[in-house]
């Protein structure tokens, strides 16, 4: 062991998933899209939430220029 050099990987670069998305205030569709997937978590759908996520973040960008 004498002689010999260790060095420790090069660190993994990761993130935090983005922040889940909030329908603005007053949107019917916004509550609509918020509320399939409040629904789908508590039957534990997590596929069904992401999708709603997704699909949430659409409408945000779509219909309210944000997101």
């Amino acid at each position: 062991m004498h002689g010999e050099s260790s060095t420790l990987p090069e660190p993994v670069a990761s993130s935090l998933p983005p922040a889940r998305p909030e329908p603005v205030p007053g949107c019917r569709d916004c509550l609509g899209l918020a509320v399939q997937r409040a629904n789908a978590g508590s039957v534990w759908d997590y596929s069904k939430v992401s999708d709603m996520n997704v699909t949430l973040r659409a409408h945000l960008r779509d219909a309210h220029g944000g997101e």
